[in-house]
This record gives C-alpha cells, structure tokens and sequence, in this order.
C-alpha cells in the first residue's frame, strides 16, 4: 500500500505524468481524477469525428486548438495534484483504491483506449511528421512539423499545388513531401527552369521583399542563395526557389504525359530537390496524405499555422 505524506506532492507529479488523473486517485481525490481524466482524452474521439463527418479547412486549426487546450488542462492537473498533496494531513485516511496494483490496473485500462484510439488518429486521419530537407524551402524549412491530412483524399482527388507526403519510389521506408504540379492526363515539360504544363508555361513573379528572408537555411556551412518566386498553376499559388547547386545543375525535362493513377510532383527548392524529374510521376497509392499544417516551425513562430497555397479567383489566373 502506498503511503501519503506532508510534503510528497513530487510523487502526485509523477503519478500525474503518467495518466492524467492518477495524481488526484493517488491523493484520495477519485472522482477528481476521473474528470481529469475524460478531460485528457477527450479530444481524441472528438477530433476522430470531426474528420470522419467532414472534411473543412477548419479542421487543422480545430484540431491544433484542441491539442492546446489538453496541454493546458494536463498542466492545470499537475498543478492542482502538487497542491492537493502538500496540503495532505498526515493522517489522512488510505482508501481501499489507494494500492498500487489498482494504479496499474488503472493505467492499463485507460491507456489501453488512449492508444488504440491515437493509432486510428494516426493511421486513417492524421499523421505527424518531421520534415529533415530543405527540399520544399521556403514553404518549409528544416526540422519543421507538419501534420498531414490523411482523409481529405478520400473524397477528392489530389489537384495541382498540394504539398502531399508518399512513399519514396526508390526506398519504400523513406516518405517524402513534395508539391504536385501535374496530374493524370497533363503533359509536363521544364526547360531553362520553367515548368511548361499542357504546353503552358507556369508563371513565376519574383518576390523583391521575400517573408522567408527571416527564415533563411545553410548548405554545407554556406547561406542558400537565390531568388524566390511565387508560381501560378491554374488557381494555385505558392512560392519557390531557384539557388545554384554545383551538385545537382538545372537540367531540362522532356515532355511527357502523366498516365492514370499517378501525378508529378517537385520540390519548391528545385535545384535542391530529389524528385519526379529522377523518378517518374508516382502512384497516387503512395499518397500518406496532403501536408496541411505546420504545428512546431523550426525558425519563427510566425510561419504557425495552414500550409496550403494561396488559391487564387478566376481574374487572377
């Protein structure tokens, strides 16, 4: 049987960071515990339905909302555990739930749903990565997070300026990200740095003043330098790079045409950037889902948040 005394609200703590609510059990407080505890998981089932029922833009910033406000309540639980143990008589009475082997019995069953219910998150709905190229600067930088739509495929298929994680063709263990810039049925041809789709060529306007200044990334020691362009495909708009790179000199693609069930896709830093012009269009089977968020950015929290390219009205294609 686990003792309480004065003075032992570290062990409240530890109890706390283990399952959320066990610090108040732990402290005599059950029913307490148990509210903070339904508090924790909640937004779990809740951020399941939401993508499950609906495919919004909203739910990116619903979802990181939620995982903020958990945070928030687990620290409020560790705090209110702490205090409830320093102010513990000594000779508070032991309930019969205060054993350890109820603890674990506890942590099991409630873990047990917890993880089950984040793999399904993690599986079908939505999936953290980080991301260790430069290859889509400046849209991302490295060791940024993102997280991933898995769902919004399944009801529409990927268009021309997503920014989609997949499987890399030549190493099925790897995933890559990557923007799309054709889909099945396009022909896709890159001259002279220019991407020429169904015999159009993509604009690109210069940025003079770029917002990635603040964010700029070193190769090999050196500052990456180049200029950064926002390119229009159809109603899509985003930003690239173009910096020399001695290692990997712009070369032109011949045309081809994107066969069914595939799409070709490029980094934002093209000279940076392994790619559909080394292995092919992919299969849109690869697809793990469309890079929509940016929740932990590596450089400024001013780049938090949506990382969809800007869609443009039909008087500014």
């Amino acid at each position: 049987m686990i003792q309480i005394n004065e003075g032992r609200p570290w062990l409240a703590v530890v109890f706390t960071l283990i399952m959320q609510g066990l610090g108040h059990v732990y402290c005599g407080r059950l029913a307490r515990g148990l509210v903070f505890n339904f508090l924790n998981i909640l937004p779990i089932p809740i951020v399941i339905a939401l993508f499950l029922v609906n495919t919004s833009p909203i739910l990116m910033p619903i979802t990181i909302a939620l995982i903020i406000i958990s945070a928030i309540i687990q620290l409020i639980a560790i705090i209110d555990s702490a205090y409830i143990a320093k102010h513990t008589k000594a000779d508070y009475e032991l309930k019969d739930y205060n054993r350890w082997y109820v603890y674990v019995l506890l942590v099991l069953i409630v873990s047990g749903g917890s993880i089950g219910s984040a793999l399904y998150l993690r599986d079908q709905l939505l999936e953290a990565f980080r991301v260790p190229s430069i290859s889509s600067y400046p849209t991302i930088a490295y060791n940024d997070r993102i997280l991933a739509n898995k769902i919004v495929y399944k009801t529409k298929d990927p268009a021309r300026g997503d920014l989609v994680v997949f499987i890399n063709p030549k190493n099925r263990h790897q995933n890559y990200i990557k923007r799309i810039v054709a889909v099945a049925g396009d022909t896709v041809e890159i001259k002279d740095n220019q991407v020429y789709i169904n015999g159009k060529k993509l604009r690109q306007q210069i940025i003079r003043q770029s917002a990635s200044e603040n964010i700029k990334v070193s190769v090999n020691g050196k500052p990456l330098e180049g200029d950064i362009f926002y390119e229009t495909n159809g109603d899509a708009r985003y930003k690239i790079i173009l910096a020399q790179n001695p290692d990997n000199p712009a070369s032109d693609f011949a045309k081809i045409t994107i066969p069914e069930y595939h799409c070709f896709v490029l980094g934002d830093n093209r000279n940076f950037s392994l790619d559909s012009r080394h292995f092919g269009p992919i299969l849109l089977a690869t697809i793990k889902g469309r890079a929509d968020y940016l929740y932990w950015p590596a450089k400024g929290w001013s780049r938090f948040g949506k990382l969809g390219p800007e869609h443009l009205p039909d008087n500014e294609k």
